[in-house]
């Protein structure tokens, strides 16, 4: 592969660019229009600038599909006629986008161009001034500019400051890109918003340019700016005394110069250091600046002039320039230096001069390396290309630099290796023509950080009618004729790699012509086998190709080697491939008699599952078929499951069953279907692939080819078994097959483990059928390999066949059954099912005795099955259960109600746990619990839900309002438990509930023997891993019932405060005394005594007094219908009765709560519901004194409404009047009419005893009562 002038971009009106660059030129600047035009181009390739006097023209570029080429059309055009200021110099500066990633690009472009006066102009894309400043007043020279980053940093990693250099006759102008590039993003936010500020900007304190002037050089055509010179202490010591002699003094290090090539004449190259930190001030200037401040300091009646004087502002024009020291110089008095360009590194210089020579210069040492002659107006640039293989050193990375020298006069190009100086390539160009070296990338970063931003173009060739060339040069050249073979192979690799991405060619010739010629160009072997694998990995290839290809390289090899087996491998592939797509396709290839011969059990069984499966499948909808000639398998899809590196072809280990599938219906399934010849599949049974793997293809195709709307399985059926008998009867495979009578064959037990894993069942019992009827024939052939003349009719490898045929028959079931939805709908919440539709035997048996409870469960549970209809369909089979009683006939054992419900409740559960908010799924995996018929089961599995679903969310939530002592916020609910308020008491319930039942099954399942749990019969060789049945079982019996009451008391208490958003203090702490504290939230398989009926006092009055809280709000619930006058209590008798419950487990007295509950119902004026409640108390003689004093608050408040209370207080008696008035007061009571108090002191006369003092005063106020009834007062 040579170097190549490469045509990259087209200017697509250059009549009219001519025209605007030259207005008033009737020739439109003659054919030479591009030598006196100044011309720049982006780095990223996306903008031209071109300028010719006063007048400037901005293209930009656009990507043409179908030239496969940038087309750069006019964007704006600008005259600068009106300053009447000729351009020198334009300059294209792509601005990065503000980031601090290094995955950045270009923002938009500046164009820099330098006038004839000095002024430096900086625009837009659209030429509207940013910013514009005479720097020096004198004809600028060139602009050039310094980039943070090449503009290839994947060759040159090298970082360094971003500068911008205005270059001047007599000196050079630095200007800083950390101040530049802030000043005009600034200056572009400012115009955008309509805002101009270019006239307010103060550039003398925000760029800060740096001036260095040219000394001891009489003329300056040209500079660059080389860097920091970093010379050593030697060098430093050498050059103080050379310069300063033996007396002089020099300091210990040596100062930073930053070095400067100045191009022109006496000498012709001057090498100028500029030491950095700037020049010291000379004492004149130091003297002179004082006495101006001590003058501006004084009043102005004293120095005799006035009081403010105005100074004129000094320009950046008016800077003082710091000389740099021109050490040493190139010196030849006849020559004049016109162009210096400098290499990406910065260590080599092109310098052309008027004598027709080109120089290479060594910046760093300062001499020259070679002189190159005969190069009149010579135009130079540097092209730096990088090793594109892998280095064998970790971060490095072989580059060559080349020289590019374009000769107007000979109208030539010609390139020259910068390191040995020899000519690599030349070609012929345009007189005219004008080369462009792009020196610089992406400006503006405001950090320092690694860009990864590889600019398109660095060296570009113009021509006079637009058309732009690119300078393309591979790596190898560099190399001597030894190390550039792999070089150029790789070269030439990649160079078809691209030929065949972008698709340049239009017919499969050119590509095989493409292809063999790079193919035989190939020396290098390392190279030759990426070419193969490149190949054979290719979309668009064709077997032919790569036929072609791999003998060609297998011609040219010598001996063995890795590489010619591969080629001989794939040479066979291509081949066997080629074969098939020769075979053509017949409407009725094999037509041929059935000699199935199977098992009358087995054939009844499958046509049974045959039936099963079109009964229950939903009706089919008509699809677009496919014509066969349009399912074809690339060349690349079938060679990439095949391992090729091995001297006999095998199936790669990772090839996924998606690939192997597209290669195994390329191989059977015309011939399956009854559409090749049995003479074609005679042939293609000799293939070159491994016997073993042929099987596996055949049994992959088998059984994930589709089965719907087939018409003629028999005939597949029969064609399958005439196929493995084939592939069977092949040379070397016999012994493999056919094993003594007592053995098991390895081959057909490979087979079996295939069948046994696949996803679907169904189709591998019919290849396990088809698989054993072969083993059969063969072993009834070969005779030979038995013993005599005994002959076992039941072998032992035909009792392996029998025992998969059987366990697949069942995981087909399971599957047909399973693929269906299950027509019974329940009230439970419908959970997402599995995407499980396929379960292989292999999945079944490694699961355990537990997996197909698991799935039928998860199946049943996506159609939200109420539990309590499968308990009665387990006594009397249901309609709405058909499928699932199909599938309880082939697993009875496994699909009990108790274990289904058992699955189903612990799925719900596993779906609460990862949505705990769903208190719905809870509920319903409670439901499933309660429902299970075995009550061992039951208790066990609750212990199981407890410790795994409920214990750390219910310890959190108890611990919650343990420490605020009441229903926290909903805040601090979410905080701590996921859960709001509202959901901790619904929460809360439903533990109640759980406990309350967890204790039933406990206490019941005593009274009955622990069940025997069975399993079918397909797990006695399975995983003997526990189902959840059997562990629910293993915990039954070990629960203790002490500490399972103390969390029911617990929850109790919690539930009650969430209701009634009870306050009591630290509930845990002051209600369970700290022995007993200790074991809350423990396993309830813990042996511990639990003692909760015996307390102390302080424990027993918090207590009672907390029952108290709770019967008071629970009196809410109480309601009264005053249409009907009919009184609801149920919530609160329910309520009590729970109160009552843990009074008497407290060992509290019961009777205290029923006279406080007997006595705030009498209140709330409920006086039926009292008087009902009345009978339960034990001990009334202590309930009629606090009805007396209800009765006597009813009293006052009748006796405060009446407007005669005179006449009604004459009645009264002076004791019962002052007992009225010390209950003025009290507690609040409901208001009753007269009739009520006399019946509520009548059930108070009841209650007590004459003894006692309130009944005195029960029977004055039952007179006082009865007298105001009398005189209706």
């Amino acid at each position: 592969m040579s170097c190549q002038i490469k045509l990259t971009a087209n200017i697509a009106d250059v009549p009219a660019v001519r025209r605007h660059l030259f207005p008033t030129d009737d020739n439109r600047g003659s054919e030479s229009w591009l030598q006196s035009c100044h011309i720049s181009m982006s780095p990223t390739g996306d903008v031209l600038a071109l300028a010719h006097n006063t007048r400037l023209a901005v293209l930009t570029g656009k990507w043409d599909s179908s030239t496969s080429c940038n087309q750069f059309h006019t964007s704006q055009e600008s005259s600068f006629a009106s300053t009447e200021e000729p351009i020198k110099s334009v300059l294209c500066l792509p601005i990065v986008i503000q980031s601090q990633s290094s995955q950045v690009g270009p923002d938009w472009t500046c164009i820099t161009v330098g006038f004839e006066s000095g002024t430096v102009g900086f625009y837009m894309e659209d030429c509207t001034l940013l910013v514009s400043e005479q720097l020096h007043d004198e004809p600028i020279v060139a602009l050039k500019c310094q980039s943070q980053h090449s503009p290839r940093p994947d060759v040159c990693r090298e970082l360094k400051p971003e500068e911008l250099y205005v270059i001047y006759p007599s000196n050079i102008c630095v200007i800083s890109g950390t101040q530049l590039f802030p000043t005009l993003r600034n200056a572009r936010s400012q115009l955008a918003r309509g805002q101009s500020m270019v006239d307010e900007l103060n550039l003398l304190q925000l760029l800060n340019p740096k001036k260095w002037g040219f000394t001891d050089q009489a003329a300056v055509n040209d500079a660059t700016v080389a860097g920091l010179d970093l010379s050593n202490t030697f060098n430093h010591l050498l050059t103080a005394s050379t310069c300063g002699g033996f007396e002089s003094k020099y300091r210990a290090m040596p100062p930073h110069n930053t070095l400067v090539l100045g191009a022109g004449s006496k000498p012709f190259l001057g090498f100028h250091y500029a030491l950095e930190g700037g020049a010291q001030p000379v004492f004149s200037d130091m003297a002179k600046a004082v006495a101006n401040k001590l003058k501006s300091a004084l009043p102005g009646w004293l120095t005799g002039g006035k009081s403010q004087v105005t100074e004129k502002q000094q320009t950046i024009s008016m800077q003082p320039i710091e000389p740099m020291g021109c050490r040493f110089g190139l010196c030849d008095l006849r020559r004049c230096a016109n162009q210096v360009v400098l290499s990406p590194d910065r260590r080599l210089a092109a310098v052309s001069d008027s004598m027709g020579r080109v120089l290479l210069i060594d910046t760093q040492r300062g001499i020259v390396l070679r002189i190159f002659k005969g190069y009149r107006e010579a135009q130079c640039a540097f092209l730096q290309v990088r090793d594109e293989r892998k280095s064998k050193s970790a971060g490095k990375t072989r580059r060559a630099l080349f020289l590019v020298i374009y000769s107007g006069k000979k109208g030539s190009i010609e390139i020259f290796g910068a390191q040995q100086g020899t000519k690599i390539a030349s070609f012929t160009a345009s007189k005219l023509s004008k080369l462009l070296y792009i020196g610089h990338g992406l400006m503006g970063f405001q950090v320092t950080t690694k860009s990864r931003f590889i600019c398109q173009y660095t060296c570009l060739l113009m021509d006079p009618d637009g058309k732009i060339k690119e300078v393309v040069i591979p790596f190898h050249f560099s190399l001597t004729e030894k190390n550039s073979k792999r070089a150029r192979d790789v070269h030439l690799y990649k160079r078809l790699k691209q030929f065949i991405k972008t698709g340049d060619y239009k017919t499969n010739e050119e590509l095989l012509k493409e292809c063999l010629n790079t193919c035989s160009e190939l020396k290098t072997q390392d190279v030759q086998l990426l070419f193969i694998e490149m190949l054979s990995s290719c979309k668009e290839l064709t077997p032919e190709i790569l036929i072609s290809c791999t003998e060609n390289i297998i011609e040219r090899c010598d001996g063995t080697s890795e590489l010619k087996t591969i080629c001989i491998n794939l040479l066979d592939l291509s081949k066997f491939y080629h074969y098939l797509d020769s075979l053509e396709y017949e409407a009725n290839g094999n037509v041929a008699q059935s000699d199935l011969n199977l098992d009358k059990r087995e054939m009844i069984n499958l046509q049974r599952l045959l039936d099963l499966s079109t009964y229950y499948q939903p009706k089919q909808i008509n699809k677009v078929k496919f014509s066969p000639e349009s399912q074809n398998i690339k060349l690349s899809d079938f060679l990439v499951v095949f391992d090729r590196n091995r001297t006999d072809i095998k199936l790669k280990s990772g090839a996924s069953d998606a690939e192997l599938f597209k290669v195994s219906e390329k191989m059977f399934k015309f011939y399956i279907n009854g559409h090749w010849s049995d003479e074609d599949f005679t042939r293609m049974k000799e293939t070159p692939v491994y016997v073993k793997d042929v099987f596996r293809l055949l049994l992959v195709y088998w059984i994930h080819r589709d089965l719907s709307g087939n018409a003629d399985l028999e005939r597949e059926m029969e064609n399958f078994r005439r196929a493995l008998l084939a592939l069977a009867s092949r040379k070397g495979l016999i012994e493999d097959l056919v094993v003594e009578y007592n053995r098991v064959s390895e081959f057909w037990n490979g087979i079996r483990e295939i069948l046994a894993d696949s996803p679907k069942p169904f189709p591998a019992l019919m290849a396990a059928i088809l698989c054993k009827n072969v083993a059969c024939t063969v072993e009834r052939n070969v005779p030979e390999f038995f013993e005599g003349d005994v002959w076992e009719e039941l072998s032992q490898e035909s009792c392996q066949w029998t025992l998969l045929i059987g366990k697949l028959e069942d995981i087909s079931l399971l599957n047909i059954i399973l693929a269906i939805k299950l027509n019974a709908n329940g009230d439970l919440p419908k959970l997402e099912q599995l995407d499980r539709t396929d379960v292989s035997l292999k999945f079944v048996l490694e699961k355990g005795k537990a997996s197909v409870g698991e799935i039928v469960a998860q199946w049943v549970a996506a159609a939200g099955v109420n539990p309590s209809d499968l308990v009665a369909n387990d006594l009397n089979e249901l309609d709405q259960f058909e499928q699932l009683n199909v599938l309880r006939k082939q697993f009875p054992y496994s699909l009990e109600p108790s274990v289904l419900l058992a699955n189903m409740c612990w799925e719900y559960a596993l779906s609460w746990q990862k949505n705990v908010q769903n208190l719905g799924l809870l509920k319903a995996a409670l439901q499933c619990l309660n429902q299970i018929p075995n009550l061992h089961i039951r208790a066990g599995l609750s212990n199981l839900v407890w410790n795994t679903h409920l214990k750390i969310l219910f310890e959190s939530a108890c611990k919650l309002i343990n420490k605020v002592g009441k229903l926290p916020t909903e805040r601090l609910c979410r905080q701590d438990t996921d859960l709001t308020d509202y959901q901790i008491t619904l929460f809360m319930e439903t533990c109640s509930e759980f406990f309350d039942s967890f204790m039933e099954a406990l206490c019941d399942s005593c009274n009955y023997q622990k069940p025997t749990l069975k399993y079918e019969a397909i797990w006695e060789n399975g995983n003997n891993n526990l189902p959840l049945t059997e562990l629910a079982l293993g915990q039954s019996g070990c629960i203790n019932y002490d500490l399972l009451h103390l969390h029911f008391q617990l929850t109790t208490c919690i539930h009650m405060m969430t209701v009634f958003t009870v306050k009591h203090s630290k509930i845990i702490s002051n209600m369970f005394d700290a022995s007993v504290s200790s074991h809350l939230f423990s396993d309830f398989l813990g042996k511990v005594n639990v003692i909760h009926h015996k307390c102390d006092s302080k424990t027993a009055a918090s207590r009672l007094q907390f029952l108290i809280k709770i019967i008071s709000a629970t009196l809410e619930t109480v309601t009264f219908d005053e249409s009907t006058g009919m009184i609801y209590s149920a919530d609160h008798v329910a309520w009590m009765a729970k109160c009552i419950a843990l009074a008497r487990v407290w060992n509290l007295d019961v009777d205290l709560l029923k006279r406080y509950q007997v006595v705030q119902i009498y209140s709330n004026g409920f006086d039926v519901l009292g008087n009902e409640l009345l009978v339960t108390v034990t001990e009334r003689s202590k309930l009629g004194p606090e009805l007396v004093c209800v009765a006597g608050r009813r009293l006052n408040q009748l006796l405060a409404k009446c407007d005669d209370l005179g006449s009604k207080i004459a009645a009264f008696s002076t004791s019962l009047t002052k007992y009225l008035g010390t209950l003025n007061g009290g507690d609040w009571c409901e208001s009753t009419d007269l009739r009520g108090i006399i019946n509520l002191v009548t059930n108070s006369l009841n209650c007590m005893t004459e003894s006692q003092p309130e009944y005195r005063m029960a029977k004055l106020m039952m007179d006082a009562c009865k007298t105001m009834q009398d005189f209706n007062l």
